[in-house]
């Protein structure tokens, strides 16, 4: 995955809403905070293994939908899911001034349980927002936010077990899903 492609992907993206909703000059990223912690518990529904009450704790890895009497798509809500995080992620790391992040260097946390992941992503979204809160600058969320990164991308490898490939491929149609809503006054 080459995520500096990815960063500049976002970039476009996240300038193309700003212009569309009239938002120059605003601190959006109290919103991306919160809508990634959305986006996470989306993720985390539709993965559904923390749910020790249900008999279902199926990932929801595929959903048929009928477009017409002829037509049927398929996807992949819990890869969906995963990539509106990303696009979250990336659009917060850009706020940060991150532009790309070497992931070679980053920690191995195959030790964690998934659901143990996804609260120690919810930490770190914490951590960045604390950080951001209590010393004002936002070169001191820099490491929270290499943490929320590989942690990120390891749930999405190693635990939900999406390659690189179908990661980058997912983004990619979203992304082109989300300009033509912005196109279409989403």
């Amino acid at each position: 995955m080459n995520l500096q492609k990815l960063f500049e992907i976002q970039a476009k993206l996240d300038a193309h809403i700003v212009q569309e909703k009239g938002l120059e000059g605003q601190n959006l990223l109290d919103e991306k905070i919160l809508a990634l912690q959305v986006e996470l518990g989306e993720l985390a529904n539709e993965w559904r293994g923390f749910k020790f009450w249900s008999e279902d704790q199926e990932p929801r890895t595929y959903k048929f939908v009928e477009l017409d009497a002829h037509q049927v798509r398929k996807w992949n809500p819990l890869l969906e899911e995963y990539v509106d995080c990303l696009h979250f992620i990336l659009s917060i790391g850009l706020e940060l001034g991150v532009t790309d992040v070497d992931i070679s260097e980053m920690g191995d946390f195959t030790q964690e349980t998934t659901t143990r992941t996804f609260i120690s992503i919810q930490g770190d979204i914490i951590a960045i927002d604390d950080d951001l809160e209590t010393f004002k600058v936002k070169e001191y969320a820099y490491e929270n936010y290499n943490l929320l990164l590989a942690r990120f991308l390891g749930l999405g490898e190693l635990q939900l077990g999406f390659t690189w490939e179908q990661i980058e491929q997912a983004y990619l149609d979203k992304n082109k899903i989300n300009h033509e809503r912005q196109a279409n006054g989403y």
